[in-house]
Protein backbone atom coordinates (compact mmCIF):
# COMPACT_ATOMS: atom_id res chain seq x y z
CA UNK A 1 0.00 0.00 0.00
CA UNK A 2 1.13 3.49 -0.60
CA UNK A 3 1.84 5.52 2.19
CA UNK A 4 0.25 9.15 3.27
CA UNK A 5 2.98 11.32 3.41
CA UNK A 6 2.17 15.32 3.92
CA UNK A 7 4.44 17.98 1.98
CA UNK A 8 4.83 21.32 3.50
CA UNK A 9 6.89 23.58 0.69
CA UNK A 10 5.35 21.40 -2.34
CA UNK A 11 5.68 24.36 -4.96
CA UNK A 12 8.80 24.94 -3.57
CA UNK A 13 12.02 24.61 -6.03
CA UNK A 14 13.23 21.16 -4.46
CA UNK A 15 10.03 20.23 -2.67
CA UNK A 16 7.89 20.66 -6.02
CA UNK A 17 10.69 17.86 -7.92
CA UNK A 18 10.33 15.77 -4.74
CA UNK A 19 6.72 15.54 -5.28
CA UNK A 20 7.09 15.26 -9.29
CA UNK A 21 9.26 12.12 -8.61
CA UNK A 22 7.38 10.43 -5.53
CA UNK A 23 3.93 10.66 -6.79
CA UNK A 24 4.05 6.66 -7.44
CA UNK A 25 5.19 5.88 -4.50
CA UNK A 26 3.38 7.85 -2.06
CA UNK A 27 0.02 8.97 -1.60
CA UNK A 28 0.85 13.05 -1.18
CA UNK A 29 -0.92 15.19 1.36
CA UNK A 30 0.59 19.05 -0.08
CA UNK A 31 0.35 21.77 1.98
CA UNK A 32 1.52 25.37 0.73
CA UNK A 33 1.11 29.51 1.73
CA UNK A 34 -1.01 30.61 2.54
CA UNK A 35 -3.35 27.94 3.98
CA UNK A 36 0.00 25.97 5.58
CA UNK A 37 2.07 28.90 6.66
CA UNK A 38 4.56 27.41 9.41
CA UNK A 39 5.11 30.47 11.14
CA UNK A 40 1.41 29.93 12.44
CA UNK A 41 0.68 27.17 15.06
CA UNK A 42 -2.76 27.21 14.16
CA UNK A 43 -2.21 26.77 10.39
CA UNK A 44 0.16 24.25 10.84
CA UNK A 45 -2.12 22.05 13.65
CA UNK A 46 -5.41 22.73 11.06
CA UNK A 47 -2.64 20.95 8.65
CA UNK A 48 -2.18 17.49 11.15
CA UNK A 49 -5.88 16.91 10.59
CA UNK A 50 -5.13 15.61 7.46
CA UNK A 51 -4.54 11.79 7.46
CA UNK A 52 -0.67 11.38 7.29
CA UNK A 53 2.11 9.63 9.56
CA UNK A 54 5.01 11.60 8.13
CA UNK A 55 5.68 15.15 7.05
CA UNK A 56 8.21 16.84 4.89
CA UNK A 57 9.33 20.08 5.43
CA UNK A 58 10.62 22.27 2.11
CA UNK A 59 9.19 25.07 3.55
CA UNK A 60 12.60 27.62 4.15
CA UNK A 61 14.00 30.73 3.94
CA UNK A 62 17.00 30.18 1.51
CA UNK A 63 17.97 33.69 0.16
CA UNK A 64 21.33 33.50 2.05
CA UNK A 65 22.32 37.46 0.83
CA UNK A 66 18.81 38.98 2.15
CA UNK A 67 18.78 36.47 5.31
CA UNK A 68 22.70 38.14 6.39
CA UNK A 69 21.08 41.17 6.49
CA UNK A 70 19.09 40.40 9.07
CA UNK A 71 21.56 38.78 10.89
CA UNK A 72 20.73 38.72 15.13
CA UNK A 73 17.50 39.81 14.29
CA UNK A 74 14.99 37.19 15.48
CA UNK A 75 11.62 38.96 14.56
CA UNK A 76 12.61 38.89 10.67
CA UNK A 77 11.45 35.99 8.39
CA UNK A 78 14.44 34.32 7.72
CA UNK A 79 14.60 33.31 12.10
CA UNK A 80 10.55 33.27 11.87
CA UNK A 81 10.65 30.72 8.74
CA UNK A 82 13.86 28.80 9.45
CA UNK A 83 13.41 28.17 13.21
CA UNK A 84 9.98 29.29 14.91
CA UNK A 85 8.87 27.44 11.82
CA UNK A 86 10.43 24.12 12.64
CA UNK A 87 9.54 23.80 15.77
CA UNK A 88 5.81 24.64 14.98
CA UNK A 89 5.81 21.70 12.72
CA UNK A 90 8.19 19.62 15.14
CA UNK A 91 5.64 20.72 17.67
CA UNK A 92 2.36 19.25 15.80
CA UNK A 93 4.80 15.83 14.95
CA UNK A 94 4.91 15.28 18.60
CA UNK A 95 1.17 16.02 19.43
CA UNK A 96 0.31 14.01 16.13
CA UNK A 97 3.09 11.28 16.88
CA UNK A 98 4.06 11.94 13.35
CA UNK A 99 7.41 10.92 11.49
CA UNK A 100 9.23 14.83 10.75
CA UNK A 101 11.68 14.94 7.87
CA UNK A 102 13.65 18.29 7.41
CA UNK A 103 15.95 19.61 4.31
CA UNK A 104 19.16 21.32 5.98
CA UNK A 105 22.06 22.63 4.09
CA UNK A 106 25.93 21.92 4.30
CA UNK A 107 26.06 25.74 5.73
CA UNK A 108 25.68 24.50 8.85
CA UNK A 109 29.24 24.14 8.67
CA UNK A 110 32.01 26.62 8.96
CA UNK A 111 33.66 25.68 6.19
CA UNK A 112 37.50 25.34 8.01
CA UNK A 113 37.59 21.39 8.04
CA UNK A 114 35.38 19.87 5.35
CA UNK A 115 34.55 17.30 4.37
CA UNK A 116 31.94 16.92 7.48
CA UNK A 117 30.59 13.73 7.96
CA UNK A 118 26.95 13.94 9.99
CA UNK A 119 28.60 13.28 13.56
CA UNK A 120 30.70 16.29 13.37
CA UNK A 121 29.83 19.45 15.27
CA UNK A 122 27.72 22.25 13.52
CA UNK A 123 29.15 25.60 13.47
CA UNK A 124 32.05 25.97 15.52
CA UNK A 125 32.83 29.47 14.66
CA UNK A 126 29.90 31.09 14.54
CA UNK A 127 31.05 34.39 13.11
CA UNK A 128 32.34 32.08 9.63
CA UNK A 129 28.86 30.67 9.11
CA UNK A 130 25.93 32.88 7.38
CA UNK A 131 23.09 33.89 9.39
CA UNK A 132 20.63 31.53 7.26
CA UNK A 133 23.61 28.69 8.54
CA UNK A 134 22.43 29.50 12.08
CA UNK A 135 19.07 29.86 11.49
CA UNK A 136 19.30 26.09 9.83
CA UNK A 137 21.37 24.82 12.92
CA UNK A 138 19.05 26.49 15.40
CA UNK A 139 16.28 24.47 13.31
CA UNK A 140 18.09 21.19 13.56
CA UNK A 141 18.01 21.80 17.68
CA UNK A 142 14.69 22.89 17.92
CA UNK A 143 13.63 19.74 15.85
CA UNK A 144 16.10 16.94 18.01
CA UNK A 145 14.62 18.83 21.32
CA UNK A 146 11.01 18.31 19.80
CA UNK A 147 10.69 14.81 18.21
CA UNK A 148 12.41 11.60 18.42
CA UNK A 149 11.55 10.21 15.03
CA UNK A 150 12.66 12.70 12.40
CA UNK A 151 15.24 12.39 9.70
CA UNK A 152 17.20 15.82 9.31
CA UNK A 153 18.42 15.70 5.51
CA UNK A 154 21.31 17.82 4.48
CA UNK A 155 21.87 18.75 1.01
CA UNK A 156 24.15 21.35 -0.57
CA UNK A 157 24.15 23.70 -3.57
CA UNK A 158 20.62 21.88 -4.93
CA UNK A 159 20.57 21.24 -8.99
CA UNK A 160 18.79 20.08 -11.61
CA UNK A 161 18.51 21.98 -15.02
CA UNK A 162 14.56 21.54 -14.46
CA UNK A 163 12.50 24.65 -14.72
CA UNK A 164 10.86 25.29 -11.97
CA UNK A 165 10.29 29.13 -12.29
CA UNK A 166 13.50 29.52 -9.88
CA UNK A 167 16.49 28.80 -10.99
CA UNK A 168 19.18 26.39 -9.03
CA UNK A 169 22.73 26.05 -9.70
CA UNK A 170 23.01 25.05 -12.91
CA UNK A 171 20.40 27.67 -14.11
CA UNK A 172 21.69 30.78 -12.42
CA UNK A 173 24.98 30.10 -13.76
CA UNK A 174 24.08 29.75 -17.38
CA UNK A 175 21.95 32.13 -17.49
CA UNK A 176 24.34 34.73 -16.00
CA UNK A 177 26.70 33.64 -18.24
CA UNK A 178 24.86 34.07 -21.37
CA UNK A 179 23.95 37.60 -19.79
CA UNK A 180 27.20 38.49 -19.55
CA UNK A 181 26.64 39.15 -15.71
CA UNK A 182 28.38 35.91 -14.21
CA UNK A 183 30.32 36.91 -10.96
CA UNK A 184 33.52 35.82 -10.80
CA UNK A 185 33.77 31.84 -9.63
CA UNK A 186 35.51 30.66 -6.57
CA UNK A 187 38.45 28.52 -7.71
CA UNK A 188 38.92 28.04 -3.40
CA UNK A 189 35.12 27.01 -2.42
CA UNK A 190 34.86 23.56 -2.46
CA UNK A 191 31.30 21.94 -2.78
CA UNK A 192 29.74 18.89 -2.94
CA UNK A 193 26.56 20.24 -5.00
CA UNK A 194 22.73 18.03 -4.80
CA UNK A 195 21.00 16.46 -7.65
CA UNK A 196 17.78 16.89 -7.01
CA UNK A 197 16.11 13.88 -8.71
CA UNK A 198 18.16 12.18 -5.58
CA UNK A 199 16.33 13.15 -3.08
CA UNK A 200 12.80 11.35 -3.79
CA UNK A 201 14.20 8.04 -4.05
CA UNK A 202 16.87 8.18 -0.79
CA UNK A 203 14.01 9.67 1.23
CA UNK A 204 11.87 6.86 0.21
CA UNK A 205 14.47 4.46 0.99
CA UNK A 206 15.36 5.70 4.49
CA UNK A 207 11.43 5.52 4.93
CA UNK A 208 11.30 1.68 4.07
CA UNK A 209 14.41 1.07 6.57
CA UNK A 210 12.86 3.27 8.72
CA UNK A 211 15.60 5.74 9.68
CA UNK A 212 15.71 8.25 11.96
CA UNK A 213 18.61 10.70 12.56
CA UNK A 214 20.94 13.17 10.46
CA UNK A 215 22.07 12.17 7.05
CA UNK A 216 23.58 13.61 4.41
CA UNK A 217 22.59 13.52 0.07
CA UNK A 218 25.38 15.39 -2.21
CA UNK A 219 27.69 14.64 -4.77
CA UNK A 220 30.12 11.68 -3.62
CA UNK A 221 32.84 14.08 -5.43
CA UNK A 222 33.69 17.62 -4.73
CA UNK A 223 34.49 20.50 -6.89
CA UNK A 224 35.55 23.89 -6.75
CA UNK A 225 32.91 26.48 -7.77
CA UNK A 226 34.70 27.65 -10.81
CA UNK A 227 35.57 23.79 -11.99
CA UNK A 228 31.36 23.23 -12.05
CA UNK A 229 31.14 26.04 -13.60
CA UNK A 230 33.83 25.78 -16.57
CA UNK A 231 32.08 21.92 -17.08
CA UNK A 232 28.75 23.16 -17.34
CA UNK A 233 29.55 25.97 -19.34
CA UNK A 234 31.43 24.10 -21.57
CA UNK A 235 29.05 21.05 -21.98
CA UNK A 236 26.05 23.23 -22.03
CA UNK A 237 27.90 25.12 -25.30
CA UNK A 238 26.46 28.35 -23.81
CA UNK A 239 27.81 31.78 -25.35
CA UNK A 240 29.03 34.63 -23.20
CA UNK A 241 32.34 36.29 -22.08
CA UNK A 242 35.38 34.73 -20.83
CA UNK A 243 34.43 32.90 -17.33
CA UNK A 244 36.04 34.80 -14.69
CA UNK A 245 37.91 33.15 -11.89
CA UNK A 246 38.17 34.58 -8.40
CA UNK A 247 41.21 33.24 -6.53
CA UNK A 248 40.18 33.31 -2.98
CA UNK A 249 36.99 33.28 -1.20
CA UNK A 250 38.46 34.62 1.49
CA UNK A 251 38.73 38.14 -0.77
CA UNK A 252 35.26 38.54 -0.53
CA UNK A 253 34.84 37.86 3.59
CA UNK A 254 36.78 40.83 4.21
CA UNK A 255 34.07 42.95 3.07
CA UNK A 256 32.19 44.82 5.40
CA UNK A 257 28.61 43.25 5.46
CA UNK A 258 29.42 40.12 3.48
CA UNK A 259 27.93 37.02 3.50
CA UNK A 260 29.87 34.45 4.54
CA UNK A 261 30.49 31.26 2.84
CA UNK A 262 31.88 28.04 3.93
CA UNK A 263 35.67 27.91 2.17
CA UNK A 264 34.82 23.84 2.18
CA UNK A 265 31.42 22.55 3.54
CA UNK A 266 31.80 19.18 1.28
CA UNK A 267 29.25 16.96 2.95
CA UNK A 268 30.57 13.02 3.26
CA UNK A 269 28.17 10.43 2.38
CA UNK A 270 29.22 7.51 3.55
CA UNK A 271 26.36 6.90 5.53
CA UNK A 272 23.30 6.67 2.71
CA UNK A 273 25.95 4.67 0.62
CA UNK A 274 25.73 1.81 3.88
CA UNK A 275 21.75 1.67 2.91
CA UNK A 276 22.72 0.91 -0.65
CA UNK A 277 22.00 4.52 -2.45
CA UNK A 278 24.83 6.32 -4.22
CA UNK A 279 24.14 10.17 -5.19
CA UNK A 280 24.78 11.28 -8.15
CA UNK A 281 27.88 12.63 -8.87
CA UNK A 282 28.50 15.93 -9.90
CA UNK A 283 29.72 15.34 -13.72
CA UNK A 284 26.78 12.92 -13.49
CA UNK A 285 24.64 15.60 -12.74
CA UNK A 286 25.63 18.16 -15.53
CA UNK A 287 25.26 16.08 -18.08
CA UNK A 288 21.62 15.27 -17.03
CA UNK A 289 21.19 18.77 -16.56
CA UNK A 290 22.49 19.72 -19.87
CA UNK A 291 20.23 16.99 -21.52
CA UNK A 292 17.64 19.37 -20.28
CA UNK A 293 19.05 22.89 -21.10
CA UNK A 294 19.45 21.86 -24.97
CA UNK A 295 16.02 19.97 -25.49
Amino acid sequence: MKRNLAVIGSTSMVGSQFCEESQKEANLIKGDLPQVDITSKDLVENFFKNDFDTVILFSAFTDVNAAERQRKNKTEPCWQVNVQGTKNVADACRRFNRKLISISTDFVFDGASGPYSETDSTGPDMDKVSWYGITKIEAEKALMATVSNYIILRIAYPYSGRDTGKDDLVLRILKLYQQGNLYPMYVDQTITPTYIPDIAPALLLLLKKNFSGIIHLASPQPVSQYEFARVLIEKAKARGPHLLSQKSVDDDLKKEGATPRPKNSTLKVDKIKSFGFTPTDWHQGIDNSVNLWLK
